[in-house]
């Protein structure tokens, strides 16, 4: 896991990445050195070095210049609209600005003295942090590749009959049969098999039409009639999923 932690006061920084340290140490038991977290005291060098999908967490002072955190989210969100954001505060005045940017969250600083409040929002954003981290393993040329289930479009057919994953960045296809990808990606609760031999990853719905999804770059997707009822209401229960306020921690 790679966290960006961005803070223009240097002690505060200091004491919030020690914390962190902390934390991974004392409750994540042996995943504290698989988590890489990059310090930024400089707006503007953390915004050279933010790409979409480098960050797991972002971790964001909201009293900040030039731009303060509630501006850096937005940047972030325009960019990269399933980042996991949590504001830094030495007040919850502001923090319902924060979620105007889907933050998942706030940390009180100082945190060694906010201990309760950072645990309770952190178990709340864990296991969906492991779930963004989820991949599935597939045969590509005859090399075993990873794959981040987060970005896997769509899975379907191609014309030759092996098995295509339409991905963010284009399309591969794999010499696993869709049975094996189907069930690499079944307990993953983003994904609905919406039509014979199509696994989509509802994520990348902008819209229902009729009996089609369609998708955020305007590709159409059908919706099975045998399935439509069960698949809409998939589809339903994840909207409200995704569009729930994460408030545990107010």
């Amino acid at each position: 896991m790679r966290i960006a932690l961005v803070d223009d006061r240097v002690a505060d920084l200091n004491d919030a990445e020690n914390f962190l340290n902390e934390h991974f140490e004392r409750k994540v038991l042996g995943m504290a050195d698989s988590v890489q977290i990059d310090s930024f005291v400089l707006v503007e060098d953390f915004l050279r070095a933010f790409v979409p999908g480098k960050y797991d967490l972002f971790i964001l002072d909201i009293f900040m210049k030039p731009l303060n955190g509630i501006q850096v989210a937005q940047i972030i969100r325009n960019r990269d609209r399933d980042a996991f954001i949590i504001f830094l505060t030495n007040s919850a005045e502001y923090i319902l600005e924060g979620y105007k940017v889907f933050a998942v969250g706030y940390f009180l600083k100082p945190l060694s003295k906010n201990v309760e409040q950072f645990d309770k929002t952190f178990e709340y954003i864990f296991p969906k942090l492991q779930e963004n981290m989820r991949k599935i393993s597939v045969s590509v040329k005859g090399v075993e590749t990873g794959i981040l289930n987060k970005s896997i479009r769509y899975v379907d057919i191609g014309e030759k009959h092996n098995v295509c994953i339409h991905l963010l960045d284009g399309e591969i296809l794999a010499r696993n049969s869709y049975e094996e990808i189907f069930a690499a990606l079944e307990g993953d609760s983003r994904f609905v098999e919406c039509y014979h031999r199509i696994l989509l990853n509802m994520d990348f719905v902008k819209y229902m039409d009729g009996n089609d999804f369609v998708l955020n770059d305007g590709s159409r997707i059908p919706i099975s009639q045998r399935k439509s009822k069960s698949v809409k209401l998939k589809y339903m229960t994840h909207l409200i999923g995704v569009c729930s306020p994460n408030t545990l921690s107010l």
